[in-house]
């Protein structure tokens, strides 16, 4: 077990970093803002920021990977760089280098990349005006204006700039830029009306453009900032899984006209699982897309009769890792994420007499958010034994039993939390491993004002799937594709704040569904790979049915 100390280097890493290079007299750099935002090659290129150097010397600047030659630099100074911008290819991150430390990155993008529409549809595309504030921190409201937005959100989208690394052979300087939607849980889109949207930004989201999607248009792109953080995240490490599963229906005693309404879960979209798409051969859903689920309706069935909904799914998941200075990290503010993830629910028993008291046991005086969380996760670590089989066990019962498995760990420290005032949030879907290998698991994430949502999984920081023989402090060795699932060999360490590409969500937060027909008959089925209160329902003529939903089949892993 390692121990946590605020300057530690098994807690943070990068803290000593900090601590030496201002022992060596040299600051890292800083970049604050880049001017323009979308570039020319050969076009002059303003970098406004800190700790650059008074003088070049042996310091440089790459752009995409690229390092311009000297002669590109016009002008050097501590806060100023003006250089001329080289060939780089579409879109890639600025650095600025000096002696051993590196800047925090900027996205750039050549006016090449930027979205063109033919004349004869741009005056049915959604325009962009005006967003206010251009520069806001993860979290914060931003107000966007134009015409073209819609009545009503419906299918529309706002877009953010995101980023993740390539894969270590390329270089560290090259990122899969792209957008990914404002998506995640309650309080995103606080307003939607044909001239205005608010939006507050996306987990995950980068500097670079911002765009109104509504389909199949897209506005132009607005340039956009995303203000300074806390620390960074960094999405990587991508891993690419074809899925399946099917519900089989059999109709024991059933007269028409009847229904059976099935809801099912498909992956989530959230900063590091994207790009999901229905792949052919799936049943059609009576319901694409509602609160994160499908909804499939089987009509007049008869006795005797079998029908069957199958779904196939791709989807990009990618590894996380979070650095986060703690002394940067401020207390909370008044938002929709704190008011509906502090909340008590039938999930997260958050309210009960003895998770407060743990909860306050384990953070003592501790009022920093993230080092309370922290404490709440050694706390964790040090009181429980979790196992890998299913005990069935309600939070009451494992905080008296002190053993518990991955549903109840993940459900009991996400009560810790919210008991501690930290918006946190329960994840349910799969540990995939190699083909035709996945079994539901759960974990937690916390929210952390202007940094977003960080990752924790109490169940494998505590060991339940590792090797006995394993060393929790050795270095950590990712699993391969076709590999069965393996945690992290430094999994007390690499739990809390990170994830790998292995964890595959389909639930983020808790999905709460309304019936269809007020007098039809639900069923809820056992916690699986998604949390939700409502899994089928059998309306009208039918006096018994069965069903068997499968397991979530891996048919397909892919690393590129």
């Amino acid at each position: 077990m390692f121990k946590f100390d605020r300057g530690a280097k098994t807690a943070f890493p990068f803290v000593p970093a900090l601590l030496l290079a201002a022992a060596c007299g040299v600051e890292t750099p800083r970049i604050l803002m880049i001017d323009p935002r979308f570039a020319v090659t050969g076009q002059n290129l303003t970098i406004m920021g800190e700790s650059f150097g008074d003088e070049q010397g042996e310091s440089f600047v790459t752009i995409g990977g690229v390092r311009p030659t000297m002669s590109s630099f016009l002008e050097w100074s501590d806060n100023k760089i003006v250089l001329r911008i080289p060939d780089f290819g579409e879109t890639g991150l600025i650095y600025v280098h000096r002696r051993n430390h590196r800047s925090n990155p900027v996205l750039i993008s050549t006016l090449s990349s930027m979205p063109e529409f033919p004349k004869s549809q741009v005056s049915y595309a959604p325009v962009i005006t005006q967003v206010r504030p251009a520069s806001a921190s993860i979290g914060e409201l931003v107000v966007i204006q134009g015409s073209g937005f819609g009545s009503r959100r419906d299918g529309g989208a706002v877009l953010f700039s995101w980023a993740a690394e390539r894969q270590p052979y390329t270089p560290a300087e090259v990122s899969t830029a792209q957008l990914i939607e404002a998506r995640g849980p309650t309080g995103v889109y606080e307003a939607w009306s044909e001239h205005e949207i608010r939006v507050r930004v996306s987990d995950g989201a980068t500097s670079g453009i911002v765009q109104v999607s509504v389909p199949p248009e897209k506005s132009n792109a607005v340039p956009f900032e995303v203000g300074a953080k806390p620390g960074v995240k960094t999405i990587k490490d991508k891993r690419t899984y074809s899925i399946s599963y099917s519900v089989d229906v059999w109709a024991g005693n059933a007269v028409p006209p009847n229904s059976i309404y099935l809801w099912c879960s498909f992956p989530a979209s959230t900063a590091s699982q994207v790009n999901k798409e229905t792949l052919p051969g799936s049943s059609k859903p009576f319901v694409g897309d509602y609160r994160g689920v499908s909804l499939y309706r089987l009509n007049d069935l008869k006795s005797g009769d079998n029908r069957q909904v199958s779904v196939s799914y791709l989807v990009d998941v990618y590894g996380v890792e979070t650095r986060v200075l703690p002394e940067l990290v401020k207390p909370y503010v008044d938002s929709p994420v704190l008011r509906t993830w502090t909340l008590p629910s039938s999930f997260v028993p958050s309210n009960d007499v003895a998770v407060k008291e743990m909860a306050a046991a384990f953070t003592g005086k501790e009022r920093n958010p993230y080092l309370k969380a922290y404490s709440i996760y050694r706390g964790f670590l040090k009181e429980f034994t979790v196992t890998a089989g299913i005990t069935g066990d309600s939070v009451r019962q494992a905080i008296t039993k002190k053993t518990t498995d991955p549903y109840t760990a993940a459900m009991l420290y996400c009560a810790l939390c919210r008991a501690a005032g930290i918006p946190a949030i329960p994840v349910s879907g799969v540990l995939c491993s190699g083909i035709g290998g996945a079994q539901p698991h759960y974990w937690v994430e916390f929210w952390i004002d202007e940094f977003g949502w960080i990752p924790v999984d109490p169940a494998l920081g505590a060991g339940a799937f590792a090797d006995p023989g394993a060393d929790p402090g050795a270095p950590s060795v990712p699993s391969q594709p076709g590999e069965s699932f393996r945690p992290r060999d430094n999994y007390e360490r690499f739990y809390f704040g990170n994830m790998d590409n292995q964890h595959l969500a389909f639930s983020f937060g808790e999905t709460i569904l309304s019936q269809i027909d007020a007098r039809g008959r639900t069923a809820s089925g056992k916690p699986n790979y998604a949390l939700q209160n409502i899994r089928e329902e059998a309306s009208g003529g039918i006096e018994a049915y069965s069903s068997h939903w499968s397991d979530i089949n891996v048919i397909g892993v892919y690393s590129n």
